[in-house]
């Protein structure tokens, strides 16, 4: 590593060319329109990156669903050019993001719509030839931000390393509107490098690396040059074929658990390593999300409440009335053994509290 002066803000050339070579590779085979070094900034991180978006857009009506990723909160409440638009999605579509839900935002005035895909916290994604569509609608008239940390989390595809992003669908990556944020946080499970990227139009791009320079400073140069020979395309299609094994093998497992021990699941997640649990079905004790993180925490578990995931900039609502309060996301991204601790104090919560009292009594 030879990094030891202050680096470019839109990030090193080389770690900057590897990803455009990599997306190129893996999602625009065959097309005219292809990614440069130009069309990529390294951020320190998806937060990192998310700020500079928010900084570098204009005033506009931005459309987000709930729920979804917490951190968003936090820059919607930051930045005030936004005027924030949430869409509701719901149990009944599977937390489906219908793309004629997309079009109604926008015969609304939406101009840019913020969304992670795959979706945390409820491990449903959008791919083609829905994806595809979306892109259609919001060509020319909206903004795409696409959050696709998870987009090697993809069960899909009978686990043959594919991932899924809307870069497969950008006709022309100097003109689609199409913000796309992923970096070594969760695919190579590297949180601590806080080495991320955006991809979009080369305009774009040279704003994000302008503001860079007074938000915050850059990425660290040595992780950037460690993370050149990771991205080469074999490697990383091989990376995420073993990943989607290991993760699908770890979904099954906590599916079958949970569904033995009495919770209805509407749908088996498709992406990330998280479900997202249902507990109205629990007494009354326990079925809110902040109770029943009490009584878990009580048995050295950990689960993360719902209302977290209901973004509320505005704070319009009581969260005590919010769709995610009798939710809560359960995490499969720990260690076998990890899980089966976790699933075995689940187990002592429901039978403190005489939950599912059938299935206590067969267990």
């Amino acid at each position: 590593m030879t990094g030891r002066e202050y680096g470019p803000t839109a990030g090193i050339k080389p770690l900057r060319q590897k990803v455009a070579e990599l997306y190129n590779a893996h999602h625009r085979q065959g097309k005219e329109s292809q990614y440069t070094w130009e069309n990529v900034c390294i951020v320190p991180g998806g937060r990192a990156g998310l700020i500079r978006i928010a900084a570098v857009l204009g005033n506009a009506y931005l459309g987000f669903f709930i729920p979804d990723y917490t951190a968003y909160n936090e820059m919607l409440s930051l930045f005030r050019n936004f005027a924030a638009v949430p869409i509701p999605l719901n149990r009944e579509d599977q937390y489906h993001i219908n793309p004629d839900k997309i079009s109604e935002e926008i015969r609304r005035g939406t101009s840019v719509i913020l969304t992670s895909n795959p979706r945390n916290p409820t491990g449903k994604m959008v791919a083609n030839p829905e994806l595809a569509r979306i892109q259609d609608l919001c060509r020319d008239h909206t903004t795409l931000v696409m959050d696709e940390f998870y987009s090697g989390y993809n069960y899909t595809t009978d686990c043959d390393g594919q991932v899924i992003s809307a870069a497969d669908n950008v006709k022309n990556v100097d003109e689609d509107d199409v913000l796309i944020i992923d970096g070594l946080t969760k695919r190579f499970r590297l949180p601590g490098w806080r080495v991320a990227w955006i991809l979009g139009p080369k305009a774009f791009i040279k704003a994000l690396g302008s503001c860079g320079s007074y938000l915050d400073g850059g990425t660290n140069v040595p992780f950037q040059e460690a993370a050149i020979p990771m991205l080469e395309p074999p490697k990383v299609r091989n990376e995420m074929r073993s990943l989607q094994r290991h993760f699908r093998d770890k979904r099954d497992y906590v599916v079958e658990r949970l569904t033995r021990m009495g919770f209805d699941l509407p749908y088996v997640p498709d992406s990330t390593f998280y479900l997202w649990l249902d507990l109205k079905q629990l007494p009354e004790g326990i079925n809110d999300g902040l109770n029943f993180f009490q009584a878990c925490l009580e048995e050295k578990v950990i689960v993360v409440p719902g209302i977290f995931f209901d973004l509320n900039p505005s704070r319009r609502r009581d969260l005590f009335d919010s769709p995610c309060h009798h939710f809560v996301r359960v995490s499969y991204g720990p260690l076998m053994e990890t899980l089966k601790a976790g699933l075995d104090g689940f187990e002592r919560v429901l039978k403190k509290w005489n939950a599912f009292p059938d299935k206590q009594r067969g267990s």
